[in-house]
């Protein structure tokens, strides 16, 4: 019989033989499960905190709606695309800078509706040497050079460069591709969208003119308020200048300027891009989503003719934010499509391949109650089109 002694000994010699480390065969495959659960994690994550974000931008869109639902009880209408006051121009002999040149963008009046009363108050009060309610809208004021939280948008991926004041929301235009800035009567207050420019009358260069405009009605939008699109997202640009595209710029975030033939064929602004970028070559500008405060359609507002997501470009090959004839659609950050606010305050996902019908019919006329060329998208934009 072994001894206990001798049994023991044993024990321990072989005790001493096992390894209790990982080889490297087995630290190989566990470094190996733990990339794949990364790789299927990942991805989980992102799309959470996309959802985070979209939900964020939601939100802040429905905001805006209700805001602008109650400036409508308050007022009588939604605001205009822009207003403000206005002087003979041009000609406007002293009176640069001292009036809104017409251009006070329908962000400016639904301030008191966000909770910003104070700003709005300010503004107009007015400010020394001017007219109550500011300069013209693209000089800077530090009464109106401010940011607002709630004009951002999680996914808008730009840089933020605080002397732009730059915004991730936009108004509806409709599905109108020219003529959008006029303000001086001779369209009157017609608009295909919800948001169209204020008109005046008056004389002389010196004076102010009286707002004659007769801004959209909740009974205006005969095709009824949950069909109809008010608000939508922007990507912001910071550029704001003109440059030449080299193909790393998004064609979600500039836009081609005098690119000719768009009023009759909107379709034509496809041609500058390439994939998901301006082709090289293409001449560029960067208005969009900058300057809150401004009404120009390139800064604060979108039509619904071609789809969500697709290139922005204008056919005057104006070289500032002023350009009369543009195709602006939405963009967004979200995967493959925008949010937009419809006129009953509720908002939804729009995704990039929504109906457009024929984008290479010419542009309805401001006056028009006929039904949008360009499918589900143009309907949703025309607020009296009947479909």
């Amino acid at each position: 019989m072994i001894s206990v002694k001798l049994f023991l000994g044993r024990l321990v010699r072989h005790s001493k033989q096992v390894s209790t480390g990982f080889t490297l065969i087995e630290l190989l495959v566990v470094i190996a499960i733990i990339g794949v659960l990364v790789g299927l994690l990942l991805p989980a994550v992102q799309q959470a905190r996309e959802a985070g974000r979209r939900a964020s931008c939601v939100n802040k869109l429905k905001q805006l709606a209700l805001a602008a639902h109650g400036y409508e009880s308050a007022r009588g209408s939604f605001p205009f695309q822009n207003g403000g006051t206005y002087a003979a121009w041009p000609g406007n002999v002293g009176m640069t800078g001292r009036t809104n040149s017409g251009r006070r963008s329908a962000f400016v009046e639904l301030l008191p509706f966000m909770e910003e009363a104070g700003v709005y108050t300010a503004i107009e009060a007015g400010y020394p040497g001017g007219f109550p309610g500011g300069p013209q809208t693209w000089n800077d004021w530090a009464v109106w050079d401010v940011d607002f939280a709630w004009m951002r948008c999680p996914s808008d991926f730009g840089e933020w460069v605080s002397n732009r004041r730059s915004h991730s929301y936009v108004v509806s235009v409709g599905d109108q591709v020219a003529t959008h800035n006029w303000f001086n009567g001779y369209w009157k207050s017609f608009g295909r969208g919800v948001f169209f420019p204020n008109y005046y009358e008056g004389s002389g260069s010196t004076t102010l003119w009286q707002s004659k405009g007769s801004a959209c009605k909740i009974k205006d939008i005969t095709d009824g308020t949950s069909k109809t699109v008010l608000l939508s997202e922007v990507l912001h640009h910071e550029r704001n200048t003109l440059w030449t595209a080299d193909g790393s710029e998004l064609v979600t975030q500039a836009q081609a300027k005098g690119v000719a033939g768009i009023s009759t064929n909107p379709s034509i602004c496809m041609t500058t891009a390439n994939g998901d970028f301006y082709a090289v070559g293409t001449s560029l500008k960067g208005y969009r989503g900058n300057l809150w405060r401004d009404g120009q359609v390139e800064r604060t507002a979108f039509n619904t003719v071609l789809p969500p997501n697709s290139p922005s470009c204008e056919q005057s090959d104006n070289p500032y934010a002023d350009a009369d004839t543009a195709v602006l659609p939405p963009s967004s950050g979200h995967p493959g499509g925008v949010v937009v606010a419809y006129a009953d305050g509720s908002a939804a996902f729009i995704n990039d391949n929504i109906n457009c019908g024929d984008t290479s019919s010419a542009t309805p006329s401001r006056n028009s109650n006929a039904a949008s060329p360009y499918g589900v998208w143009g309907a949703m934009g025309s607020k009296s089109g009947g479909d």
